[in-house]
């Protein structure tokens, strides 16, 4: 019997690639990715619009600099997602640096199917992505600079 539960969609691999080799800069990046239930698939977190030039303009929105803010507020309150993010850290000594990390958001709220389907594909995910930083994070409302400074340290 495979312990494998789901599976990652290829435009999964394939933004979190782009999303690692995009320009670095002082802002902030982040990817969103979450698990279709019916499909058993890690997926975009958007949906296709089904029109080729919406798609295309929100491919090319999907990596521009975001303030920490707004990608709390994009999280759902009541479902788990899979955050990557890519941001300018400096270190103590000065040193600049551009992690790229996996966030495994899974808030208490959520059902508790979603919250066993989502940590027992969490591995799989950063293993396939190339994800050596992975942290868990349960209540939105602590996602801060800091908490990630923290995390880095």
């Amino acid at each position: 019997m495979s312990s494998i539960t789901c599976t990652i969609n290829a435009s999964v691999l394939k933004n979190v690639e782009k999303l690692r080799l995009c320009k670095k800069t002082e802002g902030m990046k982040a990817y969103v990715a979450k698990i279709d239930a019916k499909t058993l698939e890690v997926v975009d977190n958007e949906e296709p619009k089904g029109d080729a030039a919406q798609d295309k303009l929100a491919e090319e929105e999907q990596f521009k600099d975001t303030m920490l803010e707004e990608v709390v507020d994009d999280l759902p309150d009541n479902a788990p997602r899979y955050l990557v993010l890519s941001y300018r850290y400096e270190h103590k000594d000065k040193r600049v640096s551009y992690p790229l990390v996996l966030i495994y958001y899974c808030p208490e709220t959520a059902r508790p199917a979603d919250r066993m389907l989502y940590a027992s594909t969490q591995q799989l995910f950063a293993t396939k992505a190339k994800l050596d930083k992975v942290y868990l994070l349960e209540d939105k409302d602590d996602f801060t600079q800091e908490w990630l400074d923290e995390k880095i340290n």
